[in-house]
């Protein structure tokens, strides 16, 4: 299997971030850098991330910030560690926590429904700024589970009161832009 790439170097995250399952290799605080907010439930994952911004351990599904406080959030290849009710929580959350006029910024795998393997991995060559931080992501199946798209993903922020500003996808991953208006 051969790396997919994503390129952030032309992506800006104004104002105040949150890096909604932030831990791991920090690829959104080290591109944005000390205006983010890092946070995860998995303590392990935000010691080994680099320390950039603020770190916190929480559990998306029940934020511990204020309602309207952060200008931009981002899911960075996070969605597909969730259950489908833990998403809508983590995405009911976000809308809650970002300013009006904010954006989700959602990457994150085209995983299909399971087909007898063990475990769905995508590799990762991901652009910023002047970096190249090559990763894997996997999870392991749930039978029976269902796959992820960026659809199911559309679907689940326009449940949540979000308006689509933009979107693609290609073979292996996807990205979308979503707004609180």
């Amino acid at each position: 299997m051969e790396r997919h790439n994503i390129d952030l170097k032309d992506i800006r995250l104004d104002g105040l971030v949150l890096d909604i399952g932030g831990g791991g290799e920090g690829v959104i605080s080290r591109h944005v850098g000390g205006s983010v907010v890092s946070i995860d439930k998995i303590k392990a994952e935000l010691e080994e991330s680099p320390n950039v911004g603020i770190k916190i351990v929480m559990d998306a599904t029940d934020m511990q910030f204020l309602d309207d406080t952060f200008d931009n959030a981002n899911c960075f290849f996070s969605l597909m560690y969730m259950s489908d009710e833990d998403m809508e929580k983590v995405l009911q959350e976000t809308f809650r926590i970002l300013k009006r006029g904010g954006c989700l910024w959602i990457w994150d795998a085209i995983i299909p429904p399971s087909s007898g393997e063990d475990s769905f991995v995508i590799q990762l060559a991901i652009q910023i700024k002047n970096e190249i931080i090559t990763t894997d992501y996997g999870v392991g199946w749930k039978n029976p589970f269902k796959g992820q798209s960026m659809r199911n993903i559309i679907d689940l922020c326009e449940k949540t009161g979000f308006a689509i500003a933009e979107s693609s996808e290609n073979e292996q991953s996807f990205f979308v832009k979503a707004v609180k208006t």
